[in-house]
């Protein structure tokens, strides 16, 4: 198992090091008339969709592979070889007009069992512009699409947003993400499958024997919610009357502190894993048994 962990935890960080340049704008090149979009960088993959002749699109060059990443005019986002792509200018096209503005383009891609699960976020380079940040998750095995998550707009309010995700996965079976903006934080989590589900939260942590995973939400509300990790579900999910604070650990019991809005407080409470509920608590706040939460922030990249 740690073997197979290494391995992967080695190819994300390569594949990670793959660069996209600018947003460019092209037509193709083809004596049939179209270009088929791919949905992996290969010719045996699925096809998303066509591009024909003189349909201009949004393409991103990289220097590592023969397949660049296109937008289409209808947002449809995946891969044609480079040999079919002709250079039109600088730019980026936007509900089917060309923008003299430049969008940049990250691309990060984790193997869950031998599933992809590529994450692809695009962000304007300047801050005035229609969108914010664009992502997309996308899970494939064996050259086909399994399922995807969009989020076509990820506005930059409650604090950080954009998709992020830790380098060192905790679990074997489970990728793991969180969302942040729009007021809306979410945990993002594929199942080994390529099954992608979401819900309210952000930040998180597991707890030390691995069952549960518990995330407050990244919101304007106050909330929590606990995934069971061994049966995949989602076990408590509710709003709450305050707002939380940090987390600590001490002989078994995670409580955190009140928050009241300039301060942590000396008002504690415990999840009661019996019930699956947030309870007052009489323990006090500990630095020392702090709990370092995963994903704590992010900025669209």
């Amino acid at each position: 198992m740690k073997e197979r962990n290494i391995f992967s935890f080695i190819f994300f960080l390569l594949i990670c090091l793959l660069g996209f340049s600018q947003s460019k704008i092209g037509v193709i090149n083809d004596k049939d008339g179209f270009v088929n979009i791919r949905v992996n960088k290969s010719s045996k993959s699925q096809i998303l969709g066509k591009i024909h002749e003189k349909e201009k699109f949004t393409f991103f060059e990289d220097t590592t592979s023969n397949w660049w990443i296109i937008e289409s005019k209808n947002e449809l986002i995946g891969y044609i070889h480079k040999s079919r792509i002709s250079f039109v200018k600088n730019g980026y096209l936007q509900g089917g007009e060309i923008l003299d503005k430049i969008i940049e383009i990250s691309f990060d891609e984790y193997i869950l069992n031998g599933v992809s699960v590529n994450i692809y976020q695009l962000k304007p380079k300047e801050n005035s512009y229609d969108f914010s940040c664009r992502g997309l998750i996308r899970t494939i095995h064996a050259n086909k699409l399994i399922d995807e998550l969009k989020y076509r707009d990820i506005e930059p309010v409650g604090s950080s947003y954009g998709i992020t995700f830790s380098k060192k996965q905790n679990l074997p079976d489970l990728f793991i993400a969180s969302k942040f903006g729009d007021y809306q934080g979410e945990i993002i989590i594929v199942e080994e499958n390529g099954k992608i589900i979401n819900f309210e939260g952000g930040q998180y942590f597991i707890t030390h024997n691995e069952d549960y995973l518990i995330s407050e939400w990244s919101s304007d509300l106050s909330g929590l919610s606990v995934y069971d990790l061994k049966n995949k579900r989602i076990i408590f999910k509710q709003e709450l009357d305050i707002y939380l604070s940090s987390w600590y650990y001490d002989n078994g019991i995670y409580y955190t502190s009140e928050w009241n809005g300039e301060k942590e407080t000396e008002k504690t409470f415990q999840i009661d894993f019996r019930g699956f509920e947030l309870k007052k608590s009489t323990l006090k706040i500990n630095e020392r048994k702090k709990i370092e939460m995963i994903n704590p922030d992010c900025n669209c990249k």
